[in-house]
């Protein structure tokens, strides 16, 4: 049985503690590192640098705080207690982003659902985490209601709207708005401290068996974790810090006066390896403290601003924004109509905003924001897209033209590619710029050499010998990450054992991807096992490999590759298209395209064209979905 059914996966247990989870670590009565102290301290250092834009509405550090506080005095009146479970369910928002930081501030524990999941999926979840409340944006109260009636843990429904009052509010639900005008925007007073050890969040995503599975987070690990995605996000600039998209990069985290002019004089130092050390220590020394806040803030009073345009209930889009916010007090744009992505309002908020980071999720978000800025240059118009500096893209594939594309139109933009995974709270990233001769794609640093010994250890292991693959070698291995990782799965032994494994006497995490290690050390990524990477008769074939190829066709919008039934070979590719408006193709034409860069193997045998290919709002596809689509169209049974 899926995901979307309510039936526990065999093994799991009915009941959990998170006693069963918790770690200890030194200072551990102080609170520095939870979420709700890292806010306090903005609304101290920077009371009055915004922090959230949405439409027109502009809140500070400390007004922000102070949403916050009432929101969380509520929570507590209404006899939510520390380690409770409590859901938020909707798209991007000043109101999601309250909900989120008063959770943790009476140390709550959080858990995020994507309102256009299943009524099945949604019961799942949020029966496994047992939570007491579920607060929803308006549009998808009912359907909560709806699935969680007679479901004895769920006790508070509370439904917001998005910068306004909701209209349709299910029986017995409470509206956020009553809350926030009721309740005091003072700390609220806490009978129990909030600690670094303390059960912080679940994160929901599909496990290896294809049920969901929550990760376990505590404080600790959380905030540090989204600290260091920032800096790792960031080696690949500094490692080409002497090339002007790193430069241009640097003068908008610090827009000094006569920076740049600086920064030019000096350009040999900057490629030096001791500068880049040297460097790196100090953002990691100083990121998150008073000063280098206060720093960012000197000459850019309205501070680095982050756009995450895909839902930040996808950790792809929520760690870089948060991270952001933790280690530079960052001001965080949503788009106004934050759901289905428009890109003429994406480029028109970056415009209007001076956006210096946006945040997306590969091909889904970076090709119509590609079509939009074509379509402006055709009626001879030009966004002002000189305040952006990076688009950041994890959680789904981003193919090397659109890059290419992206960086043409945006000559001084980086790219960056950046790797996560369930469970995992470290990321690894490549960049692009427009000067490079080769768009890549992900590719990952496999030893620690240089600047590099500041990512998180990471092992390419071949899992029939336990061996370390060889560089060059061909060699498809499992791709194991070091570092900050989640303590275990909610309520499922199973997957935690598959997830954790010990090497050389270090604990490493494993979310199932693979991938070789080129002669030069790289790590490339082929595809995730049982999803990515599927059978064709006797071969094994990776889907991004053959998407990436049938996307560089002119003609392609969009395109995915699954594996249906074949009386012959047991199992065949099949490719389903998603053609450009006013292009033409047949599938004899496209399997001939595919030949020019494919092996035999690795050609698909079917084409099926359809006008537009189903992704969840994060911009992922469910390739089950796809797969009993596909047979039925070939009439497959």
């Amino acid at each position: 049985m899926s995901a979307s059914g309510l039936r526990a996966e065999p093994g799991r247990l009915e009941r959990d503690s998170f006693s069963n989870y918790r770690q200890h670590y030194r200072g551990r009565i102080k609170s520095n590192n939870t979420l709700g102290s890292k806010l306090e301290k903005l609304a101290r250092i920077i009371p009055d640098g915004p922090a959230f834009i949405q439409g027109n509405r502009r809140l500070t550090w400390k007004e922000f705080d102070q949403q916050v506080n009432r929101l969380a005095n509520a929570l507590l009146d209404l006899g939510i207690k520390k380690g409770e479970r409590v859901g938020v369910v909707g798209f991007n928002s000043i109101e999601w982003m309250v909900a989120d930081f008063a959770i943790a501030k009476i140390g709550a524990v959080s858990f995020f659902l994507d309102p256009k999941f299943t009524f099945g999926e949604i019961a799942y979840v949020i029966k496994d985490a047992d939570a007491v409340a579920v607060i929803v944006e308006g549009g998808y109260a009912s359907t909560i209601a709806r699935v969680t009636e007679g479901m004895l843990s769920l006790r508070h429904l509370i439904v917001y709207e998005v910068g306004k009052v909701p209209q349709l509010v299910p029986p017995g639900a409470v509206i956020y708005d009553d809350l926030m005008t009721r309740y005091p925007s003072t700390k609220p007073r806490l009978s129990y401290r909030v600690t670094n050890e303390d059960f912080a969040h679940l994160e929901y995503s599909l496990g290896s068996a294809g049920y969901y599975v929550g990760a376990v987070w505590d404080y600790e690990w959380l905030t540090k974790s989204l600290m260091l995605v920032i800096l790792s996000g960031y080696l690949p600039i500094v490692d080409r810090g002497q090339e002007e998209a790193a430069i241009n990069f640097r003068v908008a985290m610090f827009p000094m006066p006569g920076y740049r002019t600086l920064l030019h004089l000096i350009r040999p130092i900057l490629g030096l390896a001791l500068w880049k050390r040297f460097y790196l220590r100090f953002i990691r020394r100083l990121g998150g403290t008073t000063l280098f806040i206060k720093l960012t803030r000197l000459f850019r009073k309205e501070g680095y601003k982050v756009l995450p345009a895909c839902p930040l209930f996808f950790e792809a889009s929520y760690n870089p924004t948060l991270g952001n916010i933790l280690v530079a007090g960052s001001c965080t744009v949503f788009l106004p109509t934050p759901y289905p992505f428009d890109a003429r309002e994406f480029w028109e908020v970056v415009e209007g905003q001076k956006v210096n980071m946006a945040v997306i999720s590969g091909d889904p978000f970076a090709t119509p924001i590609v079509e939009e800025l074509r379509r402006v240059q055709k009626v001879g118009r030009r966004y002002n897209l000189s305040s952006l500096g990076i688009m950041l893209s994890s959680g789904v594939t981003w193919a090397s033209h659109v890059k290419k594309e992206l960086l043409e139109l945006i000559p001084y933009l980086i790219t960056i590619d950046a790797y996560g995974a369930r469970g995992c709270g470290v990321t690894y990233a490549s960049i692009n710029c427009s000067g490079d001769e080769e768009i890549t794609p992900l590719q990952i640093r496999g030893d620690r050499k240089g600047i590099y010994a500041f990512q998180a250890p990471c092992k390419v292991i071949n899992p029939e010998t336990g061996e370390e693959v060889k560089s060059g070698s061909e060699e498809i291995g499992d791709f194991l990450t070091g570092g900050y990782s989640a303590l275990g799965f909610w309520k499922n032994p199973g997957e935690t054992k598959r997830a954790f494994m010990v090497v050389d006497e270090c604990k490493y995490f494993y979310a199932g991807d693979e991938g070789y290690v080129d002669e030069r050390g790289w790590f490339h990524l082929v595809g995730r096992k049982g999803i990515e990477v599927i059978r064709s008769g006797e071969v094994e074939v990776y889907t991004d490999e053959i998407e990436e190829v049938i996307k560089t066709h002119p003609g392609v919008r969009d395109a995915a590759v699954v594996v249906v039934a074949d009386e012959k070979l047991g199992e065949a590719v099949a490719a389903i298209v998603d053609m450009r408006k006013g292009e033409e193709l047949n599938d004899e034409e496209l399997i001939k395209y595919c030949h020019r860069s494919l092996p035999e193997d690795k050609i698909p045998k079917h084409v099926i064209f359809v006008e537009f290919i189903p992704r969840s709002p994060s911009g992922k596809i469910d390739k089950k979905v796809l797969e009993e689509f596909a047979e039925g169209r070939l009439g497959i049974r």
